[in-house]
């Protein structure tokens, strides 16, 4: 059976985070939460994207702190105009500072979380929120 956005029993996600601890307890989490999750991981942004143009994706989400570039970096790539994201987004910052979260809306995140304060079940809602989000912006004529 194909994964991706085309099968709604699924919902591919792709982890970028260096930090193996936390990209390891999302997976796991999502992964234990529902049969429907299919999870890709890469540790920095490089391969991040390599991973995201080799597959279709619901759902990308990025650190912040990434050892090569930032996951600011990274959004960006993902998406080039800010207002019609072609993937749902998600960023996670290890601490909350001022204007980094209205930095991650601007730039075509739909959601933006601190570790510290979230939940695997944060980002489950998150993520299902985000690819609601990102299917209801309508296509360009």
């Amino acid at each position: 059976m194909p994964q991706g956005p085309d099968n709604p029993a699924t919902i591919s996600v792709l982890l970028i985070d260096g930090n193996t601890a936390d990209r390891t307890y999302f997976a796991d989490y999502l992964k234990d939460r529902s049969p429907e999750y299919h999870i890709f991981e890469a540790t920095d942004g490089r391969t991040g994207l390599a991973r995201y143009r080799s597959r279709l994706v619901d759902c990308v989400v990025i650190a912040v702190d990434l050892p090569d570039q930032s996951g600011f970096e990274v959004l960006v790539q993902l998406v080039p105009v800010a207002s019609r994201p072609n993937v749902a987004v998600i960023i996670l910052a290890r601490h909350a500072f001022r204007g980094v979260h209205e930095i991650a809306m601007e730039n075509g995140a739909q959601a933006f979380l601190v570790k510290q304060f979230m939940s695997g079940d944060d980002l489950d809602s998150a993520i299902r929120h985000a690819i609601a989000q990102v299917r209801q912006i309508p296509e360009e004529d």
